[in-house]
């Protein structure tokens, strides 16, 4: 039946929309023959881009890309294992297989004489309820919470920790436990563990793994990893048959970046400044003026390092990095998007929106309701493909098939043209990353790493089930509109 009607479905929406009917072509999610690399050579985009993120483009870096746990974690423990230095920030840092192979490893750099540092959210890294009252329960100072016992012992290795986003007083505390708690019964009711409301919306979203090596003649050299990969077992085990022994999570689908060269320098910078918002004195033995240091060239990639934090007033510029970028791209050139989350606000939107009007192409990737971790997150997303292929029923949006080894798609990654830039972070395009998140992302012009990611996406394309028009026309009336709803009344609230 669903053969039968759908191109009748398909043609009504058509013709209801008032414009010529587009059926859906397999090409559409594909890139087409195009040379549009002066589009994005031009010096008024570079200006642009450094005006409304407020970020520098840097010549002269090496890049890799990182496609699963598999390959980003034995990067993570390779760049550590000798390191002089080792900087390492998590929204999420489990107690897990992983999560104490990682502990076990910064123990023995530590103890070995290097300088270690992890930084990360308290909120994020809480399992559940009980341990937000354990830690609430045995502490009485300025801090309130203390931190996870998986992390308070690498303190005494010598490791310096810090968690980010503290509650500062004890209402506040009670407000994250309290939290907590409705997280906890939403999920033991089989319901999605949503929690609107400041306690649980504002999130320290960030992740690097920075080293740093110095030399017998005193050079330093930095190499940073970032992207949306978190400390567990689900971000290591991603492209492999690994199942957690205790969490019993297998992996998910994720990507990082590696990159060598002088945007690193941006990156630490960042990383110092947010250790120093976050503590009231400067930790003893931390030299940050020693690892702050130019680096030479290590290779031919443009990188730009833009992020966002809106506690401290700098926010949304991804938002905008993503606006400048979809607009740069030639009509007859492609957008591929790559997000877990896909709910984007207005300043995404819109130009989506016009690019599809005037006959450009756009291809979206996202969770599909069989393997999201948050399934209200997903009818929102329901509610965007509706405005989208109302614009064009030539957007191409797939979600994401779940199987053994990438259960979730977890990447953050996007394309623009055929030799434009490419996104790589922690930023999703949703309402969280855009207004409440402080997040990262680095932007790169290479032709060996858009390759590579071109290749990446179009493998996931392949694990993944286009949603048309005539999908969405399947869905009761009601549903659909209370899709539509959530979408354009909670996008800027839905959880990670």
């Amino acid at each position: 039946m669903r053969l039968r009607f759908a191109p009748i479905l398909a043609l009504a929406l058509g013709c209801r929309a008032g414009r010529p009917l587009l059926l859906a072509d397999p090409l559409d999610g594909a890139l087409p023959a195009v040379d549009d690399c002066a589009a994005f050579a031009d010096p008024e985009l570079d200006a642009r881009l450094d005006d409304r993120t407020d970020s520098v483009a840097r010549g002269g870096n090496a890049v890799r890309l990182l496609v699963n746990g598999v390959e980003a974690f034995a990067r993570r423990y390779e760049n550590a294992a000798d390191a002089d230095l080792v900087l390492v920030k998590t929204y999420i840092f489990t107690d897990d297989e992983t999560g104490r192979a990682v502990a076990d490893l910064l123990r023995a750099r530590a103890r070995a004489g290097a300088t270690v540092v992890v930084q990360y959210d308290l909120k994020g890294s809480l399992d559940g309820a009980t341990e937000a009252l354990a830690l609430y329960g045995e502490t009485r100072d300025e801090r309130i919470l203390r931190d996870k016992p998986i992390l308070a012992d690498l303190v005494r290795d010598g490791v310096h920790v810090v968690a980010t986003n503290v509650p500062r007083t004890i209402p506040g505390a009670l407000r994250l436990f309290r939290a907590q708690e409705k997280v906890e019964a939403r999920r033991g009711e089989g319901r999605t563990p949503v929690a609107i409301g400041g306690a649980l919306t504002r999130f320290d979203h960030e992740k690097y793994w920075i080293t740093g090596h110095i030399s017998p003649d005193g050079q330093i050299t930095l190499r940073a990893i970032l992207g949306g990969m978190n400390i567990a077992s689900e971000y290591a085990y991603g492209g492999t048959d690994r199942v957690d022994a205790g969490s019993t999570r297998g992996g998910w689908r994720d990507t990082d970046i590696e990159v060598v060269g002088p945007v690193t320098t941006d990156i630490v910078r960042r990383y110092f400044d947010v250790l120093g918002a976050n503590v009231e004195a400067w930790p003893a033995g931390i030299d940050r003026m020693r690892w702050e240091v130019p680096q030479p060239d290590a290779g031919a990639a443009e990188a730009r390092f833009v992020w966002n934090q809106p506690s401290g007033g700098n926010g949304r510029h991804i938002e905008r990095l993503y606006r400048a970028l979809v607009r740069a791209t030639p009509t007859e050139s492609s957008v591929r998007l790559a997000s877990a989350y896909f709910t984007p606000g207005p300043l995404v939107r819109r130009p989506l929106l016009q690019r599809l009007r005037a006959g450009g192409r756009v291809a979206v990737l996202t969770n599909s309701p069989a393997s999201t971790d948050i399934g209200i997150v997903t009818t929102a997303s329901r509610g965007a493909y509706d405005t989208l292929l109302g614009a064009s029923p030539r957007a191409a949006l797939y979600e994401w098939r779940p199987k053994l080894g990438l259960h979730t798609l977890h990447s953050k990654v996007a394309s623009f043209g055929t030799c434009g830039p490419v996104i790589v972070g922690s930023a999703n395009l949703d309402g969280l990353s855009s207004l409440n998140n402080s997040e990262s992302v680095l932007v790169v012009t290479d032709p060996t790493l858009r390759a590579t990611l071109d290749a990446s996406f179009d493998l996931d394309l392949g694990n993944a089930d286009r949603i048309t028009q005539a999908d969405l026309a399947m869905t009761p009336g009601l549903v659909r509109w209370s899709q539509r709803g959530v979408y354009w009344i909670g996008w800027r609230f839905l959880a990670l």
